[in-house]
């Protein structure tokens, strides 16, 4: 179960991140890549979900 809310953290984090960006991108008029943007945030969550249980125990 702590995988699990960790992974949700990292998500969340990562659209947070994500909503900023789009905002600001929007109010200054600039297109975003749409598939870069998706291969980007999932490579981030997938970051920060391994830096999250990096000193675990096993």
């Amino acid at each position: 179960m702590k995988h699990f809310l960790k992974g949700f953290a990292a998500v969340a984090i990562v659209l947070i991140i994500s909503l900023v960006i789009h905002v600001f991108c929007n109010m200054n008029e600039i297109n975003l890549n749409t598939p870069l943007t998706a291969i980007a945030s999932a490579g981030l969550s997938i970051a920060i979900y391994h830096i999250l249980i990096r000193n675990e125990k096993k």
